[in-house]
């Protein structure tokens, strides 16, 4: 490319770097509406799997009861039996018939008791899976609340990301404003020494701005402007950020890949910009140790001012 420059140091291994960070943001009122939903439905499946619980326990119960019932009954039949043979040895009315007959009656008692008993559990059975079936039900309306919830919060965070993309961009080319730029950049650079793989800063300056604005007027200029951001970003990974430092004027990191590779991307964006009669000129400078953002800006600039001069000179 014909006006470009670079400051550069020794060259680090490439690495791709991970997207750029997205601070977590405060959840919605729809996403705590949300979690309420689901901390309630999680409570009445507990309580009725709990019900199902105490069911099966009254089951149980209400089972060993029959047994015993049964084997009750059994004995008193028993007992009738011995009784009536007591009575054909002894004729009706002899003491060991009537203390049979007695026994077999108080046994035939404890059995209608157990009975009882067990009839009243699984009634209490009934009761409690009754209560896990309305539980279970209202565990249900609470998940379709609390998924009804999250996709309005999935909404609400849409329409949030959408509106301070709006609130952080460039309205005519959708490059990111100077102040939210400049973090974004430091960002990169903090990440950058983190992963200890190198970082290049482009300064880019559109040509003729100016003169285009003049000459054709500022809707003309503006289109170009559009177009060279549209040419970079053609160019650019989607989490490389394109900044708008002035009017004119952009920046643009590369993180994780050598200078080369960064000046081979501009090569191919220039014959982009040539194919519709734009142009621009570019500085890239590296990251060094000791650099603070405004000294990799300044680098960069120098770099450009410098590609400047060697064409003019041509």
């Amino acid at each position: 490319m014909s006006n470009m420059n670079a400051a550069t140091k020794p060259r680090n291994r490439t690495m791709r770097l991970d997207p750029e960070d997205v601070s977590p943001a405060r959840p919605s009122a729809n996403a705590q509406a949300a979690f309420e939903a689901d901390q309630t439905s999680s409570n009445a499946d507990l309580a009725s799997d709990t019900a199902d619980i105490a069911a099966s326990g009254r089951d149980k119960a209400a089972a060993d009861r029959e047994v015993v019932s049964t084997a009750r009954d059994t004995a008193a039949t028993a007992r009738d039996r011995a009784a009536e043979e007591l009575e054909l040895a002894q004729g009706p009315g002899g003491p060991e018939y009537a203390a049979a007959v007695k026994h077999a009656a108080e046994v035939r008692a404890h059995a209608a008791a157990d009975r009882g008993r067990a009839a009243a559990d699984r009634k209490g059975a009934t009761i409690d899976r009754a209560e896990a079936t309305l539980d279970r039900s209202r565990a249900a309306k609470d998940r379709e609340h609390a998924a009804i919830d999250r996709e309005h919060a999935g909404m609400d965070r849409r329409q949030a990301l959408a509106e301070l993309e709006r609130a952080h961009t460039d309205d005519l080319t959708g490059a990111y404003r100077r102040g939210t730029g400049e973090t974004v950049l430091q960002q990169e650079l903090d990440r950058a020494r983190r992963s200890g793989e190198g970082l290049v800063l482009a300064y880019v300056d559109v040509d003729g701005l100016k003169e285009t604005n003049d000459r054709e007027g500022h809707a003309v200029g503006d289109a170009r402007l559009r177009g060279v951001v549209d040419a970079m970003r053609s160019k650019t990974r989607s989490y490389e950020p394109i900044v708008r430092h002035g009017g004119d004027e952009f920046l643009c990191s590369f993180g994780g890949v050598e200078i080369a590779d960064v000046r081979t991307r501009f090569d191919e964006i220039e014959v982009v910009l040539r194919n519709r009669d734009h142009s621009m000129s570019v500085g890239l400078a590296e990251l060094r140790v000791e650099d603070t953002l405004p000294d990799l800006i300044n680098r960069a600039d120098e770099a450009l001012i410098e590609a400047r001069r060697a064409v003019s000179e041509s």
